[in-house]
């Protein structure tokens, strides 16, 4: 019996020495962990309160830098993805604030949303960022582009009661609808790109002269209907793709002209009644032809301030005095070019002469 209490005695002072180490261990290691704690808790401090030089920059500074990432206005960035202005306000709540208060940041608006990640732009979706773009435009001009849309209509509402702001415009339509709606006052409106299908009829009619500020327009279509555009105002055109017997009634109009660029389209039959076409204001003119155009501007035009004249090889006369048709244009016009370009012409443009000779 003693020897049992005994050997019970001697477990228990053994049990008692090594809980005493194990709470010395215990004791040590709360030490460490307070003073690592501790030292965490300090260098969290001062994490938290280090700022990154970018997040230093005055928000004025910062919305020029976001202005400068996308595409110069009256160009438009994607509605969506990483070029897009909504990208700013996924990155952290400051720079969210700076984004949704800079008006500038929303003026440009793409109505032709590519898709993102391959899943394709719903019209719900389209009206519903054309909105958030208007509302976070403020009062600024805008820039707008629509591509050939089903339903161009719809895709345009949100816009129609700001028309009083649209600066820019690009349209490619299928029908002439939308123009028809847009027969108020445009009176920012100063270019108006319309890119017309082929299914358009040319015995439409469309006024739009309710322009005040329009000087540049760019027209692209095989048949033209009545567009009546304030075309004496202007002082830049592009027509592209287009008749010449339309080109010329249209130049007629624009006796303000100091900038214009053709692309003719074919003409099936000669035009025997163009008479001298008097543009005085005109500076450049740039010239292609498709096929067989019988209707040779330099012939027609009197250009008495024109400094730079491109032209294809077939307004010249490639078999006996080739040069004779520009020299007269020159004489005609009392002009003086500072730069002529042949395009696919067969003899150096450098070498030229274009002085009046007979």
């Amino acid at each position: 019996m003693l020897d049992f209490l005994a050997a019970d005695r001697a477990f228990l002072a053994e049990k008692d020495v090594e809980i005493q180490e194990l709470e010395a261990q215990v004791l040590a290691l709360e030490r460490s962990l307070s003073s690592l704690r501790a030292a965490r808790n300090i260098v969290q401090q001062r994490l938290h309160s280090y700022k990154y030089p970018v997040l230093t920059l005055p928000n004025e500074i910062v919305a020029e830098i976001f202005l400068h990432f996308l595409p110069p206005y009256p160009e438009v960035p994607p509605l969506l993805g990483d070029l897009s202005p909504l990208h700013f306000t996924h990155i952290c709540r400051q720079w969210r604030d700076i984004a949704c208060n800079t008006p500038q940041l929303w003026t440009a608006i793409d109505l032709n949303p590519r898709n993102v990640d391959n899943l394709p732009i719903t019209l719900e979706g389209t009206l519903a960022l054309t909105g958030l773009w208007v509302s976070r435009s403020g009062h600024c001009p805008l820039s707008i582009r629509m591509g050939s849309q089903h339903d161009p209509m719809s895709i345009l509402a949100p816009l129609i009661p700001h028309c009083h702001r649209w600066e820019h415009l690009t349209l490619m339509l299928e029908s002439t609808q939308p123009l028809s709606s847009m027969q108020g006052s445009l009176p920012l409106l100063k270019s108006f790109t319309v890119r017309l299908g082929t299914s358009i009829s040319d015995d439409e009619v469309v006024n739009l002269q309710d322009l005040p500020s329009l000087s540049t327009v760019f027209l692209d279509a095989f048949k033209i209907p009545h567009i009546n555009f304030p075309w004496s105002q202007l002082t830049s055109l592009t027509l592209s793709w287009i008749y010449p017997e339309h080109c010329m009634s249209i130049l007629r109009k624009t006796t303000h002209l100091e900038r214009c660029i053709l692309h003719l389209g074919l003409q099936d039959e000669p035009q025997d009644d163009f008479v001298d076409l008097v543009l005085p204001r005109l500076r450049t003119l740039e010239v292609e032809v498709d096929g067989d155009v019988y209707v040779n501007i330099i012939q027609c035009l009197v250009a008495p301030a024109l400094r730079y004249l491109r032209m294809p090889e077939s307004f010249l006369n490639p078999w006996s005095h080739p040069f004779k048709p520009l020299q007269s244009f020159i004489s005609r016009s009392g002009c003086h070019l500072n730069k002529l370009q042949v395009t696919g012409a067969y003899v150096e443009v450098e070498k030229i002469d274009v002085s009046d000779s007979d």
